[in-house]
């Protein structure tokens, strides 16, 4: 074999084996979302994930918008102080419309674990099951901006 020759198959074998290689996935930290994505529950149901995520932040608040026109979920943080849940607004969510809103009615706490948001309490409203009993339920949002 002539050095061109050797150049040229080791040239080959070299692209070849970088054309053949992959790129490990991106997995999330433990704990995290990817970011625009969120997972949400309530009243106990399976956590229902979604990428229809928007966040808009003005000085320490921050309002996050899940879902659409027909079914979702809102929420203001406030970081003045402390991380909290300032409310947490549930439209025909998985069957239930409700709230959480601070010093008004439920309750919530907010953790955060790198750039996911981890907001979980109780909200009061509706379910379509009974709609005209008022109800009390639990729900956990993960939500990443």
């Amino acid at each position: 074999m002539t050095g061109r020759s050797l150049v040229v198959a080791v040239a080959v074998v070299l692209i070849g084996g970088v054309g053949c290689s992959t790129q490990p996935a991106h997995r999330p930290a433990p704990g995290t979302l990817p970011a625009g994505t969120a997972e949400l529950s309530v009243n106990g149901s399976t956590a229902q994930v979604t990428d229809a995520v928007q966040c808009e932040s003005i000085e320490w608040m921050r309002t996050i918008r899940t879902g659409n026109q027909s079914s979702g979920v809102t929420v203001m943080l406030s970081n003045a102080n402390k991380l909290l849940a300032e409310f947490v607004r549930f439209h025909d969510f998985d069957g239930f419309t409700g709230s959480y809103d601070r010093h008004l009615q439920g309750e919530a706490a907010v953790a955060m674990t790198g750039s996911t948001y981890r907001i979980a309490g109780t909200a009061v409203g509706f379910a379509d099951a009974k709609p005209t009993k008022r109800t009390t339920g639990p729900f956990e949002l993960r939500v990443s901006c």
